[in-house]
């Protein structure tokens, strides 16, 4: 949920918050607690490396180069330490010393504090995280961390192992690709859906990953636990699918709602549409499970006519008696 600006030029805290500082460092400023609780180890293994070679370096060699601040931030990164949004703003600032990045180290302070900082894998990393923080309605075009693609490959082999043997009208075995995009989705929705992030969910990773374990249900038993989501990315004659053809017809028309919010889909039949044209009604029995519930289609506007008709008459029923008057 970080500081957006508002169209008066001004700032303010989440997508719903008040359009109430002046600058967006005095927005940050005042939700620090916010940043503080968020933090980041998903950089590069390359970063590390570069960190520890410097350290090294200095360690054996000494070095008068860089400041106390560079040093300490070689050794957050050789140790993989979780980095706030604002020392990753930092990391993503260095970038500007970047022409003196090939100054080898014995022959001045360029080479070896460019690694220090992590190397040019670093600072790409923080200028690209730090976009994805600001800017969380473009988590779809993000990439997956080493470390979370790892964890979904465990996932998918251990899915499709499980599922291997079950007779399904659908296909049930997943890949690494779909479990990313509901992975991406589910971080998206950490930062534009706040509301819906449960109790006891600390990160973005960790309430995508619950996504992606709800998804994985849904493939193995044709349904969701609750709610609905990625609809989309389920195979052909998954019971719970969206189609394309479906998604179309529904841009056609002005849409209040997401296509996986609708709670109930009636498709009819030619027969079931010359019913309700021709008798003006048409009764449908749906079940879902050992639940039924009978739902009453009309057609033409009668009802309405003789409702208009009412009102009218009540009206003229009201201005005579006070004309009577």
């Amino acid at each position: 949920m970080p500081c957006y600006e508002c169209e008066n030029g001004k700032w303010k805290f989440g997508e719903t918050g008040r359009c109430q500082y002046s600058t967006k460092l005095e927005c940050e400023t005042s939700n620090k607690d916010y940043y503080a609780e968020e933090t980041y180890d998903d950089y590069p293994q390359a970063a590390s490396t570069n960190a520890k070679r410097a350290i090294k370096y200095k360690e054996e060699n000494g070095s008068s180069c860089g400041t106390i601040v560079g040093w300490t931030r070689a050794r957050q990164i050789s140790n993989r330490e979780k980095l706030t949004r604002r020392t990753i703003a930092r990391v993503a600032s260095f970038k500007r010393h970047q022409q003196h990045k090939d100054v080898p180290y014995d022959e001045g302070c360029g080479g070896i504090m460019w690694d220090a900082w992590g190397g040019s894998e670093m600072i790409e990393w923080a200028i690209k995280k730090l976009d994805r923080i600001d800017n969380p309605k473009n988590q779809e075009k993000r990439e997956v961390s080493d470390r979370i693609k790892a964890t979904l490959k465990n996932k998918m082999e251990k899915h499709n192992e499980d599922v291997k043997d079950l007779k399904k009208d659908w296909n049930p075995r997943v890949t690494v690709a779909k479990l990313e995009k509901v992975f991406l989705r589910g971080v998206g929705a950490y930062y534009t859906n706040p509301e819906s992030v449960r109790e006891g969910i600390t990160s973005p990773d960790q309430w995508a990953i619950a996504r992606v374990n709800s998804f994985l249900f849904a493939m193995r038993n044709g349904r969701y636990r609750s709610g609905k989501h990625d609809t989309d990315l389920l195979p052909d004659k998954h019971p719970m699918k969206n189609t394309k053809k479906e998604k179309n017809n529904m841009k056609k028309e002005k849409k209040y709602y997401g296509d996986d919010e609708h709670d109930l889909h009636v498709n009819f039949t030619e027969k079931q549409m010359a019913e309700l044209h021709t008798l003006g009604e048409l009764e449908l029995m749906v079940e879902e499970g050992e639940e039924k519930m009978l739902i009453k289609f009309t057609y033409g506007d009668h009802d309405m006519k003789e409702e208009e008709e009412e009102i009218k008459q009540e009206f003229e029923n009201i201005v005579a008696k006070i004309l009577k008057k």
